[in-house]
C-alpha cells in the first residue's frame, strides 16, 4: 500500500480532477490562505451548491495513494474516518501537493499538535520554513531550548514551544475545545474545510478534537454514529449537538459544539460564519438529533 504525506500547510482534495474553477488556483499550489482571502462569497457558496470538495488534510498528514493520474492522485486520507472507504475519506488532490516518495519515521514516543491558530515551521537550520494550521500532527524527536525538534518530510524541523501548548488548559478538555472555537467567531464558513483558513460543520468538531488527540469520525453523520450518546440534562460544554433531516429522524446534516446555557458554537452554512446559536432557535430545534460526547 503507498502512501505520500501532504508537503504544504493545507492540501484540498477535491470531488474531482475537473472540479477546481479558476479562482482556485492558490488553493491547486497549497496556498489555502490566499485562496480563502480572495474568494467572494458566490464562490465560496459555489463550492457547497456545486459539491466541488471532499475535505482538506494538513502538513505531513499521510495519504494512501490509490493511483496518479496525470498531475493528480487519488487518495484517502488515512486520519479522516469515513464510512465508504475503511482506508479513509476519498478525493483527488495535485500530486506536486504531495511528497514525491513514501516517508516512514522511526517510533516516538513524544507527538506534537500545533494548538494555535497558527504557527511558524523552522528547518534543520531554524530558517523559517512555512507556516503550518492548528491541528498538524508532526513527531517529536527532541528539545533545543525554547523549540521542539520535529520529523517531517523535508528532514528535521523546529516549533516554539508555545505553539503546541494548549492554550486554557487549567480547564477540561470540552471546556478547553470550546475555548480554541471561540477564537474562529466571525470566520467564514469553507466547505469541506479542515484548517485555521476555514472550517465547515463537521471539520470545526474534527480538527477542535484532533488537537487535544481524539479521535472522530471527519463528517457530521459519522460524527453522530460513534461516541457517548449524552442525555439532555447530562450535557456540558464541548459535546456535540447533532441535526438531522425529518424533524430530527433522517439524514444528519449538520453539527455544532455546546458551549453551555442552551447554545452552541458552529460553522453555519455556506455563505454565513462561524457564530454561536441558541439551541432553540426553530430551525434547530425541529431538526434536534441527539448529542455526542468523545472527550473524557
Amino acid at each position: 500500500m503507498e502512501t505520500r504525506r501532504v508537503k504544504v500547510p493545507v492540501a484540498t482534495i477535491w470531488k474531482s480532477k475537473t472540479a477546481p474553477r479558476q479562482v482556485d488556483q492558490p488553493a491547486l499550489a497549497g496556498d489555502v490562505k490566499s485562496w480563502v482571502a480572495q474568494m467572494s462569497d458566490e464562490a465560496s457558496v459555489q463550492l457547497s451548491d456545486d459539491d466541488l470538495l471532499e475535505t482538506q488534510a494538513l502538513f505531513n498528514d499521510e495519504l494512501i495513494i490509490d493511483h496518479f493520474d496525470g498531475d493528480w492522485a487519488k487518495v484517502f486520507v488515512v486520519n479522516q474516518k469515513d464510512d465508504s472507504d475503511s482506508r479513509g475519506y476519498p478525493g483527488w488532490v495535485p500530486a506536486k501537493l504531495l511528497t514525491d516518495r513514501q516517508i516512514t519515521y522511526p517510533p516516538v514516543t513524544s507527538t506534537v499538535r500545533v494548538a494555535v491558530k497558527t504557527a511558524q515551521l523552522y528547518d534543520a537550520n531554524k530558517e523559517p520554513l512555512m507556516v503550518v494550521s492548528l491541528g498538524t500532527i508532526l513527531p517529536e524527536t527532541g528539545i533545543d531550548g525554547d523549540f521542539l525538534e520535529v520529523a517531517t518530510p523535508f528532514g528535521k524541523g523546529y516549533l516554539k514551544k508555545e505553539a503546541a501548548i494548549v492554550p486554557f488548559a487549567e480547564q477540561n478538555a470540552g471546556e478547553t475545545m470550546v475555548a480554541m472555537a471561540r477564537q474562529f467567531l466571525g470566520m467564514r464558513y469553507l466547505w469541506g474545510g479542515i484548517s485555521a483558513y476555514g472550517f465547515d460543520c463537521s471539520g470545526l468538531a474534527y480538527t477542535l478534537h484532533r488537537v487535544l488527540g481524539f479521535e472522530i469520525p471527519r463528517d457530521a453523520d459519522d460524527q453522530r454514529e460513534g461516541g457517548m450518546p449524552i442525555a439532555p440534562e447530562a450535557i456540558l460544554p464541548g459535546d456535540l449537538v447533532f441535526f438531522a433531516y425529518n424533524h430530527g429522524k433522517g439524514y444528519v446534516h449538520h453539527v455544532g459544539m455546546y458551549i453551555g446555557n442552551g447554545k452552541m458554537i458552529e460553522s453555519r452554512t455556506p455563505g454565513k460564519t462561524v457564530d454561536i446559536a441558541s439551541l432553540t432557535e426553530p430551525k434547530f430545534a425541529a431538526e434536534f438529533a441527539g448529542f455526542r460526547r468523545y472527550w473524557r
